[in-house]
């Protein structure tokens, strides 16, 4: 009797185990906010440039390490959307910055800061599809979002 007792309380520990990774792994991708539908065919992510090389650079590099889908840079800024609009492209990786200025408490000076947002804009519904959180580093927020911009790409696309 204690043993199949035993037995039942450790199956349903392992259920439950299952049933919160899983609903923690649905809670983490509707953080991000991915398109429902990214990754069930194959499209090449355009990336907008950065406000600077150095930004620019930093997510092509987190492309190139972990993104296994198509990507390219997008040639300029002004790149017109209508030119994408082909069957091949559908998302553009965006950048957002959020410039906070410095202020003085008392007789302290805080200083500037710039928070970074990154997300991906559907050209053919002209839907943006950003996270709801900030990251204060562009190089680990890039690294951080594309790795589980990866994530949801093979779990949708079934790889």
């Amino acid at each position: 009797m204690k043993k199949a007792i035993s037995c039942l309380t450790s199956t349903l520990v392992t259920l439950l185990f299952t049933f919160q990774t899983a609903i923690a792994q649905d809670e983490k991708d509707s953080d991000f906010n991915f398109p429902p539908d990214f990754g069930k065919k194959e499209t090449i992510i355009l990336i907008a440039p950065g406000t600077s090389d150095k930004i620019t650079e930093s997510v092509m590099e987190a492309f190139e390490k972990n993104y296994k889908g198509k990507f390219e840079l997008c040639p300029d800024k002004q790149a017109k959307a209508k030119k994408y609009q082909s069957g091949s492209y559908q998302y553009i990786f965006m950048i957002t910055e959020k410039v906070i200025p410095g202020k003085w408490v008392g007789r302290e000076r805080i200083p500037p800061t710039t928070d970074y947002k990154f997300g991906l804009y559907d050209l053919r519904t002209g839907k943006m599809y950003d996270p709801d959180f900030w990251s204060g580093s562009y190089k680990k927020g890039a690294k951080y979002y594309v790795k589980h911009l990866e994530e949801f790409r093979s779990k949708n696309s079934g790889q």
